[in-house]
């Protein structure tokens, strides 16, 4: 029986989590899961979005207005936020016939507040089984959020870390299953060409011979940026030609403080600054080390994809990550907000160019034995299929 499944969008951009969902629409096998999206016209990436979902050949999408974005709603009172989402109630009942009309039986969302909230309560209008995916830190989580996830019919978490930390939060146990996040290994593929023209390190002023460490994540105290700036700086005088390169959506007040790290550090000039891309793999190409110390990294999608590219990885031995990775196999695991460690770690790769070559290439087969979009895509399936006959 092919089960007819409903993605509920409700993001105001498209961030990792809404990017695993469509890699999940992607890849689902078109006779086990029939795909339906209702999305939010009023995210700032609603055009985007439109595009991203029209590429997706077996996919039937509409678009409602399901919220405004966040940033949209700084200095509004909470009636101004009330009457800001008044669309979206009318919106929940037009997406509750929606379902109806299709004959949808699993509803699926991330685990933002509206997502969580609004997927659990169509899940009660129309009697579909309804599924939040948690993504993120389980710490401070919105009432929404919780409510949403309590009230749900199963919650999906990306890591067995995650979903202790949901059991520990008073979500039921039983209805809490682990679903590890997937890279497309062919899409991630460093024996393919990347065209950059001026290459990366022309861009960015970095010479032809000098290693470069680099890190992908927004910018965020717990992602690692200022452990990764600040061991670069212990080692200045041990690889004095070491570059740093971050990317991630640039947060002013965050940038600045790491460039004031990097100034105090002395190594103002190593260290540089790409921004939001929305194609990593060229950068990742250039790459020679993949520096991610994040504290208590849920999952670790950017790691994954670092992995893929056959590059070398050091990572916090927190939260997921050790789900991933096998410390000096395929990556290399340091402790959690440790500046020290990281620049051990870092002095310890780059002094072994063979230990560096051999564990990125058993990171990228850790990738295509463990996280292929098909294999998350049959055990979402399955959790899917055991819901509907359990409902």
């Amino acid at each position: 029986m092919t089960i007819r499944l409903l993605f509920l969008n409700t993001r105001d951009t498209c961030g990792a989590d809404v990017t695993v969902h469509l890699s999940l629409m992607t890849n689902f096998a078109s006779h086990e899961v029939e795909v339906f999206v209702i999305s939010n016209s009023e995210a700032a990436d609603a055009a985007d979005m439109r595009v991203r979902l029209a590429a997706i050949p077996h996919v039937t999408s509409t678009f409602l207005p399901l919220g405004r974005p966040a940033a949209a709603l700084p200095r509004q009172g909470k009636l101004g936020k009330a009457l800001a989402y008044g669309p979206s109630v009318a919106s929940l009942a037009k997406a509750a016939a929606f379902v109806r009309k299709h004959g949808i039986q699993v509803v699926h969302a991330t685990d933002r507040p509206r997502d969580a909230s609004y997927v659990s309560l169509l899940g009660f209008m129309t009697g579909a089984v309804s599924v939040v995916h948690m993504h993120a830190p389980v710490s401070g989580l919105s009432r929404p959020t919780l409510w949403g996830m309590r009230k749900a019919t199963a919650v999906f978490a990306v890591s067995d870390s995650i979903r202790g930390d949901l059991i520990g939060s008073g979500i039921d146990a039983d209805k809490i299953y682990t679903v590890h996040n997937a890279v497309d290994a062919d899409y991630f593929d460093p024996d393919k060409m990347f065209d950059s023209r001026p290459s990366i390190r022309e861009q960015y002023g970095i010479p032809a011979d000098a290693p470069v460490a680099g890190i992908v994540a927004r910018m965020n105290p717990w992602k690692g940026q200022c452990e990764l700036i600040g061991a670069v700086a212990q080692l200045r005088e041990t690889f004095p030609n070491l570059h740093v390169m971050i990317l991630g959506a640039n947060v002013p007040e965050m940038r600045a403080d790491f460039e004031r790290r990097a100034h105090e550090g002395g190594i103002a000039e190593r260290v540089h600054f790409g921004g939001y891309q929305q194609d990593v793999r060229p950068f990742l190409n250039e790459f020679d080390l993949f520096v991610h110390p994040s504290y208590g990294e849920p999952f670790g999608l950017a790691i994954v994809e670092a992995m893929a590219m056959r590059k070398p990885v050091i990572a916090c031995g927190t939260g997921g990550v050790p789900e991933i990775i096998t410390h000096g196999k395929d990556g290399w695991l340091v402790e959690e907000r440790s500046t020290e460690a990281v620049a051990d770690g870092i002095a310890r790769l780059l002094a072994d160019g063979e230990l560096c070559r051999q564990m990125g290439s058993r990171a990228r087969e850790t990738v295509r034995n463990r996280f292929t979009p098909r294999q998350q895509c049959a055990a979402v399936t399955q959790r899917y299929a055991e819901l509907i006959a359990a409902a």
